[in-house]
């Protein structure tokens, strides 16, 4: 029932400030100081990972000290907790880029660098003009 409700405000939230999500989520924030029930529909959800983050942080000092390196074992979290540390950290080690996203593209050309048919085709679509494909024809 209360992510029922969540939902409806949110969309109540979105109707009001005309689909813009920024004013949108700062109205939610306002709602959420008086209405509790709106507080938890939200929350629900990640619940467990809210709770998880708070044992972690609150028992962080005694894992780290002196600024060293926490290793995280893959038996204590999963397969997947380690593939999200290691997403998250910059570097996977299946050598993949990110979660179901694709490699990034190769290096991009130098400004200025644009092929004779591309600044053509910008050039029609700037000027409006029909350009032929015949560069020995003119119109």
């Amino acid at each position: 029932m209360s992510q029922e409700y969540a939902l409806s405000r949110v969309r109540d939230a979105l109707e009001k400030s005309g689909g813009n999500h920024l004013k949108a989520q700062r109205l939610l924030q306002s709602w959420l100081e008086k209405d509790h029930s709106l507080l938890l529909g939200l929350v629900a959800p990640h619940l467990q990972s809210i709770v998880t983050h708070a044992v972690n942080h609150a028992d962080s000092p005694r894992k780290v000290s002196g600024g060293k390196k926490v290793e995280i074992a893959a038996d204590e979290t999963g397969e997947f907790g380690v593939a999200v540390l290691e997403s998250l950290k910059g570097g996977r080690s299946d050598g993949g880029f990110g979660f179901g996203e694709a490699e990034p593209r190769g290096a991009v050309s130098r400004p200025g660098r644009a092929s004779q048919s591309h600044v053509d085709a910008i050039h029609q679509l700037a000027g409006g003009k029909k350009i032929s494909k015949d560069k020995n024809k003119k119109d």
